[in-house]
């Protein structure tokens, strides 16, 4: 067996183990997100998708959802996360801390460069997130380019498998590409028999497979590719034919899973929790249409004694036979006395449910209360921060690996600025920081319990001031300063404050010998003339 068999024979087994799992995804993928229900049908581009959604309220609700968690997790109109060191000893070390800063600075322009596409990329990761409870994205780097590019999974053909610790570390990414785009990608790389067809059949499509592993061989003292940790292979199923074989040294994968269960590889999202109401709301929006449409154009009653003739509804006609002899009507509507609010009051209540299972209520008290102060609204986001957590923890570790892959690909381009001696000696060893919102909303609470605690301790301290004396105000001030995000730059490290301090106290020390030379001078001289009226000698 080749080793493109082997590969293709684990792809089966990929495959095989998420068969169960693509029902369920389907059925999410109509009713919520029906650009992506792909995964037990194949749509042709420009169909349509939304044949079997009567609501869109869990459509909207996945929307919002991914919008706010961008917007807690990654916004991008701020830096989000920052960097420090694992030693303590170089923690408040300022040229650490500012070439740190510098490579936070270079990694967000890299970032959001228009020809990235981060911040698109992310946002679909979100949604897919937040749909299936599986989103991911892979960190390509475009050497000729100089930039760093990043595309969504679509969950549909990408299969996944775990190592023994329950760690993602294969991947399968299946896409179709015509055998000219091949060719162009992957010039002279097409198997004969293909390669026959492309000047016959240009557009025809292929699928190629993308597979990332674990290198068996590997091998540091290898030069190349070979010297890897992770396998790269791109290869045409159909033919078992390979096109491309190279490597990573970082893993290119970022992969955010939500909720799993024991032996599971793949997870399930609010989405997946709140599918009930969604269903129920769905099916409840299109019986409610039905009896909509019976109200506004009920059905008619005629009488059957055959005297109506033809009749009309149009407006204004005229229906000859419509009343007997008495002027009775003898075509009525049907009305079924159906109670439209219930239905509305009941579709309302699960919107509710569906909404509070993409944590709508978060946003929504920013959204109904417009007129908040920041400090309000930073209050209202932090008690929810409860809410919040587990999904941002989760999210963090995807970003933890977009981060370390951006870090691995810029110091091997040589785009990074020149590492303090002290940290190359510390191995380089940095951890992240996280300072979107949301996190800085986790950590204000020791924050605020600095600030109420000198409050309280301040009209104290004005009976006896010693009290000030258990706080260490300077390390107080630089806590806060760090929980609120202020740049290294513009802070003065620990040294220079302290040599400002002595310097402070040998003014203040000579400033008071200058004012207390004419007591002294003044002392001399009245002791010069004491010592004359008495008649002893003056040395």
């Amino acid at each position: 067996m080749s080793d493109i068999e082997a590969i293709s024979q684990r792809l089966g087994v990929a495959k095989s183990k998420r068969a169960n799992w693509d029902s369920g995804f389907q059925e999410i993928a109509d009713l919520i997100m029906p650009q992506a229900a792909t995964f037990n049908t194949t749509r042709t581009d420009g169909a349509k998708r939304t044949e079997k959604m009567f609501d869109p309220s869990a459509s909207l609700a996945l929307n919002k959802f991914s919008a706010a968690i961008e917007s807690f997790a990654s916004p991008r109109n701020m830096r989000w996360h920052g960097l420090t060191v694992t030693d303590k000893s170089l923690k408040n070390n300022q040229r650490v801390k500012e070439y740190l800063d510098d490579v936070t600075r270079v990694m967000f322009d890299v970032r959001y460069s228009p020809r990235a596409s981060f911040a698109t990329q992310s946002h679909e990761a979100y949604t897919s997130f937040g749909a299936f409870g599986t989103g991911g994205m892979f960190i390509d780097d475009d050497v000729k380019a100089r930039v760093i590019r990043y595309k969504s999974l679509n969950l549909a053909s990408t299969w996944v498998l775990e190592n023994h610790h329950g760690q993602i570390d294969t991947v399968f990414r299946c896409f179709s590409r015509t055998l000219r785009q091949i060719e162009q990608r992957w010039p002279g790389k097409l198997p004969q028999k293909l390669a026959q067809k492309l000047e016959k059949t240009p557009d025809e499509l292929i699928e190629v497979v993308h597979f990332v592993g674990p290198r068996e061989d590997y091998d540091t003292s290898r030069v190349g590719y070979p010297g890897m940790p992770w396998r790269s292979c791109y290869f045409i199923e159909s033919e078992k034919h390979e096109i491309e074989e190279s490597g990573f040294r970082q893993w290119p994968f970022a992969i955010a899973r939500d909720l799993t269960s024991a032996d599971e590889i793949y997870s399930r999202s609010a989405a997946w929790i709140a599918l009930p109401s969604i269903k129920t709301l769905n099916e409840m929006k299109r019986s409610m249409i039905k009896a909509g449409q019976k109200m506004a154009d009920p059905p008619l009653l005629a009488s059957e004694d055959g005297v109506l003739g033809a009749f009309s509804q149009a407006p204004g006609a005229l229906n000859f036979g419509g009343l007997d002899s008495n002027g009775n009507q003898l075509v009525k509507p049907l009305m079924s006395g159906a109670r439209m609010e219930i239905g509305i009051e009941l579709m309302d209540k699960e919107r509710d449910l569906i909404g509070a299972g993409f944590l709508a209520d978060v946003y929504r008290a920013l959204v109904e209360n417009p007129s908040m102060t920041a400090t309000q609204a930073m209050q209202i986001i932090s008690e929810r921060a409860v809410l919040v957590a587990p999904v941002l923890g989760r999210l963090q570790e995807f970003l933890g690996n977009v981060i370390d892959r951006e870090i691995d690909i810029l110091n091997h381009a040589g785009q990074l600025p020149e590492m303090p001696q002290e940290l190359i000696e510390a191995q380089g060893e940095y951890r992240i920081e996280y300072t979107s919102p949301m996190s800085r909303a986790m950590r204000a609470s020791e924050g605020v319990a600095i600030v109420r605690t000198l409050e309280a301790v301040t009209p104290l301290a004005q009976i006896d001031p010693s009290v000030l004396d258990r706080f260490k105000l300077d390390e107080a001030a630089a806590e806060i300063a760090e929980i609120n995000g202020v740049p290294a730059k513009i802070m003065r490290s620990a040294e220079d404050a302290q040599a400002m301090k002595d310097g402070r106290a040998q003014a203040q020390q000579a400033q008071q010998l200058i004012d207390a030379a004419p007591s002294v001078t003044a002392a001399a001289a009245n002791m010069t003339k004491m010592q004359q009226n008495l008649g002893v000698p003056v040395a």
